[in-house]
């Protein structure tokens, strides 16, 4: 039996149709989202902690409803791990070209028994540069890659293990995928962007210019950035700016979808960063 190992719960979903009633059909999703926060990963002793306390720390309450199912999944992780050691079988690895399956690859080679067979699926790769992310794939596109994976050699093995070591070290509380490498960046790496799009919708919108959370964020995402992140980061990074003065809010902070932004002034705005 070979067990599959998928970035998110959405892509997780998927592979399960796209395997169907084959009789060694295992699916085994990650859940963290390593793009943002301490760099801990499951071969880590405190891994749970560490993350879970920062996740807390910048959540408002609609995303601490999350935790407890993070939380669970972390615990099947590690459990599965467990198993895995006192019983190794091959692993094959689901990933595409983007912040979250990148690090997640890393983190779960550094938390893999070294005598674990590991295969690596790049969806991009496999679709031409057509997907930048598993969950993008349909189940057709996915069950015809089953089993197509080449062996990971040890030293591509090897150095995606060294990366994450790297990145661990780095320490930094935001990792970005550009021109196929990961690197660290500082928090307000995207902050320009989220106050240019709240400048271009904020011209658009009626109702004195307020511009809703759910709005923007669909914005950045599909057509700002060219690459895909966290939607929980850019609401994270607003609050920030409307800590700072840049951008002032009407409604909730406790729920994304309870309140809107607008630019403080032009001034604040264009001293972003």
């Amino acid at each position: 039996m070979t067990v599959q190992i998928v970035f998110g719960a959405a892509a997780a979903g998927c592979l399960k149709v796209a395997m169907g009633t084959r009789p060694d059909k295992s699916v085994l999703h990650w859940e963290d989202d390593l793009m943002s926060g301490p760099p801990v990963c499951g071969a880590s002793q405190n891994w749970e902690d560490v993350r879970l306390r920062w996740r807390e720390s910048i959540a408002n309450e609609e995303a601490r409803q999350y935790l407890p199912y993070l939380k669970s999944n972390m615990e099947a992780w590690r459990e599965w791990l467990s198993r895995l050691s006192a019983n190794p079988v091959p692993v094959m690895i689901w990933v595409a070209d983007n912040v979250f399956e990148q690090t997640g690859l890393r983190a779960v080679l550094a938390s893999l028994p070294p005598d674990v067979s590991v295969s690596v699926m790049n969806v991009t790769l496999a679709s031409e540069g057509r997907l930048r992310h598993t969950g993008e794939a349909t189940p057709d596109e996915l069950a015809s890659w089953i089993g197509k994976a080449e062996p990971l050699a040890p030293w591509a093995r090897e150095w995606l293990i060294q990366d994450w070591r790297r990145l661990a070290e780095e320490a930094g509380l935001l990792r970005i995928y550009e021109n196929g490498h990961l690197q660290t960046a500082d928090e307000s790496y995207f902050d320009e962007t989220i106050v240019q799009v709240v400048r271009t919708l904020q011209a658009q919108a009626e109702a004195q210019g307020w511009v809703k959370i759910g709005l923007l964020i669909g914005e950045i995402l599909v057509h700002a950035l060219d690459c895909p992140i966290s939607h929980s980061w850019i609401e994270y990074r607003l609050r920030r700016l409307i800590e700072r003065g840049i951008l002032i809010y009407t409604g909730s902070l406790e729920a994304m979808h309870d309140y809107a932004v607008k630019l403080a002034t032009p001034t604040l705005a264009d001293s972003v960063g």
